[in-house]
């Protein structure tokens, strides 16, 4: 998870979010810790209790006008309080409304950050909240390849040399999008949710053995590639083995975990002859329908079940 702090969000988002910094700028080292926003509404009135000081805080029109309502040394006092908790990143002034004396000098005595945005609360909070999210999100790394499969996002794993790159290079010929070869770059979302990109240096590339390094984005165009995409299945790739039972029918559904998300997975066993491409395609269709409520291999059990049932109901 990458480190941020306020002086981090001021820079990366100060012309999206219309954000300026107003006082307390020996304090855009704090990080931020979480990504939960705040409004000190109960605060401000002088309710500490449970009061979530390690969230990003927010201030309003309603906070805005109550802080008016007070005299100046109770503004004071109050935001005193409220800024002497060391965990607090920053608090955000909306609608552009003008700061008040008080919020100034206390700010900058308690070395707090006051930012200021021109955006209204709610769509400051929605668009502060996913960003956080996503600069927060757990991330590993794998080596694989990822491709866009009918829509659903197929991540190939396997030994090396086994023949990843060449199933996205198939793939890619029957109009699949190819996403990342080699090392993934994994990040997981808010919902359990699993996005999967490409190494920035070595992004639209696939290395081919004995051929080397492919640029996909020249050889099969823009329209084939995505920048990064969910992954929602799990495509494992592995040498035959005569002796090994493989799953011939698929009533039980098979997981692997990635960042502590379970994420469906088939596995296949590679040999001459077969069309792995194809296979991935059917798998990614299957998973589709299965997401749908439909199980292809529980459905004809049922059928079985049904029809050896009225057979023994009619010998009986």
């Amino acid at each position: 998870m990458a480190e941020i702090t306020v002086g981090t969000l001021l820079n990366e988002k100060n012309e999206a979010l219309k954000l300026s910094l107003l006082s307390g700028v020996e304090g855009l080292c704090r990080k931020i810790t979480v990504s939960e926003i705040n409004r000190p509404g109960l605060a401000l009135s002088g309710f500490f209790e449970h009061f979530p000081a390690e969230r990003l805080q927010i201030i309003g029109l309603a906070e805005y006008i109550f802080l008016k309502t007070l005299s100046h040394e109770r503004q004071v006092e109050v935001l005193t309080k409220l800024l002497s908790y060391q965990r607090l990143p920053c608090v955000i002034l909306t609608h552009s409304l003008e700061p008040l004396p008080s919020m100034m000098q206390v700010h900058a005595q308690c070395m707090c950050p006051l930012l200021h945005s021109k955006l209204k609360p709610s769509g400051l909070m929605a668009e502060l909240i996913f960003y956080l999210e996503d600069k927060m999100a757990k991330t590993a790394q794998v080596h694989g390849v990822l491709v866009n499969v009918y829509g659903l996002g197929v991540l190939i794993l396997g030994n090396a040399g086994i023949g990843k790159s060449e199933c996205a290079l198939e793939l890619m010929k029957r109009g699949h999008m190819f996403v990342a070869d080699d090392i993934v770059e994994l990040r997981q979302l808010s919902g359990g949710v699993l996005i999967g990109k490409s190494q920035e240096i070595i992004q639209h590339h696939i290395e081919v053995r004995g051929m080397g390094i492919i640029d996909v984005k020249n050889m099969f165009s823009i329209g084939f590639i995505l920048d990064e995409s969910k992954i929602e299945l799990v495509v494992r790739l592995q040498d035959w083995n005569g002796t090994q039972n493989y799953e011939r029918v698929g009533i039980d559904d098979r997981f692997t975990t990635l960042l502590d998300v379970n994420v469906p997975e088939v596995v296949f066993p590679v040999k001459p002859g077969r069309n792995l491409a194809i296979l991935i395609e059917m798998a990614s269709l299957n998973q589709r329908l299965k997401k749908k409520g439909f199980n292809p291999a529980k459905e004809l059990n049922k059928r079985l079940i049904g029809i050896m049932a009225k057979q023994n109901g009619e010998k009986k």
